[in-house]
């Protein structure tokens, strides 16, 4: 059944995500800076997930999941909870459409034990399996993004996007876009596929490709989405990543005029109809677009070519198989 909140509510739940991220935000700079309760080696205790090296989880990421839920069950019990670190200890969690809580402790782990200031929390809350509040924060860059289903999206309360492009100079290819993606952490046949797919956007039309005139990597799916919700960015894709890494963001992307798609990509793709599907959070695979206005007397042109620009990319890249998270 499906369940209905009103936009007070709403407000409500963000207002706890946001005063919870801030609650944590301490600890995520003492660890960061390798202070205070993570003073020592020891304390912050980084090591490999699941065996992967790639895949980095510390101290800091258990400590900060264990507050958020700690707080979060005391403030609502009948609520669920999905969160990266206990998700990867206890396996799958069954995906309803209760309202649901979507955590990453500390979003671009690699980017923490390195010192790199682009990792963050991610509070996301699901309702009927769909992005209803977004909250992010990056406690060194002090960057507070928030988002609440038909109410827009702000960062430290600027109304996003930022930057918006003059009308006549909207991208229309990827050839006049900026496009941040992830390489991910799995090192295994699969990075062979994501390399083919990111050269191919990268060559010239020449040669068969996109002509993507940037391409950047951030370490962290939130930093990534941030600069699309923002307007730094174009275009983004990633396949691979977790629910944790984008329930937050996509919704921070859409309320701020947005696009958001299912990342699956069609070269090589024996179907027929290359239709653009809207996005799954729990399906891995992500395309997120800028906003772009609509051109004079044109209603609806900027939604168009958030769509060609997405096409476009897909077009180019080849999907990987991943396996969904949660038990539908």
């Amino acid at each position: 059944m499906s369940i209905r909140v009103d936009a007070e509510e709403l407000r409500g739940f963000l207002d706890t995500a946001v005063a919870l991220a801030k609650e944590v935000g301490p600890a995520f700079k003492d660890g960061f800076w390798r202070k205070g309760q993570f003073a020592s080696a020891t304390d912050f205790a980084a090591e490999g997930k699941l065996g992967n090296a790639a895949d980095c989880v510390t101290a800091v990421d258990c400590h900060i999941e264990k507050v958020l839920f700690s707080r979060l069950r005391s403030i609502y019990p009948h609520h669920k909870f999905v969160g990266e670190e206990t998700t990867a200890e206890a396996g799958e969690a069954p995906i309803t459409n209760d309202p649901t809580w979507i955590v990453d402790p500390v979003d671009g782990t690699n980017n923490f034990v390195h010192h790199h200031h682009f990792s963050g929390i991610s509070i996301g809350l699901a309702i009927n399996k769909e992005p209803v509040v977004g909250v992010i924060y990056l406690p060194i860059l002090d960057e507070l993004y928030t988002g609440v289903r038909g109410q827009g999206s702000f960062l430290n309360g600027q109304r996003l996007p930022l930057f918006s492009p003059p009308v006549l100079t909207s991208p229309t290819s990827l050839s006049q876009c900026m496009m941040f993606s992830e390489h991910g952490s799995n090192r295994d046949e699969t990075v062979g596929s994501r390399m083919r797919s990111l050269t191919r956007l990268l060559l010239d039309k020449a040669h068969g490709g996109a002509g993507l005139e940037s391409l950047r990597f951030s370490g962290a799916a939130t930093s990534d989405m941030s600069m699309v919700a923002k307007g730094v960015a174009e275009i983004q894709w990633e396949i691979g990543m977790h629910a944790w890494d984008i329930a937050a963001a996509s919704l921070i992307v859409t309320e701020s005029g947005g696009a958001v798609f299912d990342g699956a990509g069609w070269w090589g793709s024996d179907v027929a109809e290359r239709e653009l599907k809207p996005l799954d959070i729990w399906n891995r695979k992500i395309v997120s677009v800028r906003y772009i206005p609509d051109l004079p007397d044109q209603p609806g042109s900027g939604r168009e070519l958030q769509r060609q620009l997405a096409r476009e990319l897909l077009s180019l890249v080849e999907d990987i198989s991943c396996t969904p998270d949660g038990l539908h």
